[in-house]
């Protein structure tokens, strides 16, 4: 008889070990059930450094907001493609189509969550020059949740 093998949820704890294997440049912290953890992501001269927080627990997605620079600023206000929200204070990336099962409890922070990050920058820095969005995707409608960019 073949083992069944369920995709299970890996730890915080686990999270946290890899991400600052991987990414050593990052600190983080568990507290109440809830992983945060900053980082500098230094792409190269082309596309620039960018500090993220990412906030995660098991039940929910992964957030990521980009701490420095001000992406509003540096857009003059201008919206970039996926995004979450978008305003004076806060960015928070959208990295993966959430009904894709691109992402779930299962997968590495460090393997997909971080450097989809650092892509989406990449992406970002062509559609400042370009105007157009290379990175392909989708992004879904924004629900109730989200108005001009503060949560309710």
């Amino acid at each position: 008889m073949m083992k069944q093998y369920i995709n299970t949820a890996i730890t915080l704890s686990q999270q946290l070990y890899f991400l600052n294997a991987k990414f050593p440049q990052g600190k983080g912290f568990i507290k109440k059930g809830k992983l945060v953890w900053h980082c500098q992501l230094d792409l190269d001269e082309l596309y620039g450094s960018y500090k993220i927080k990412v906030l995660y627990d098991i039940r929910t997605s992964p957030q990521v907001y980009v701490i420095d620079p001000n992406l509003y600023e540096i857009t003059g206000g201008v919206e970039p493609p996926h995004i979450y929200i978008f305003n004076e204070s806060t960015t928070k990336l959208c990295l993966y189509l959430p009904s894709s099962d691109e992402w779930t409890s299962s997968k590495f922070l460090s393997d997909t969550i971080v450097p989809w990050a650092s892509l989406w920058f990449m992406y970002f820095t062509g559609w400042l020059a370009t105007g157009k969005w290379y990175g392909g995707g989708e992004h879904p409608e924004p629900d109730e949740s989200f108005v001009k960019g503060k949560v309710l």
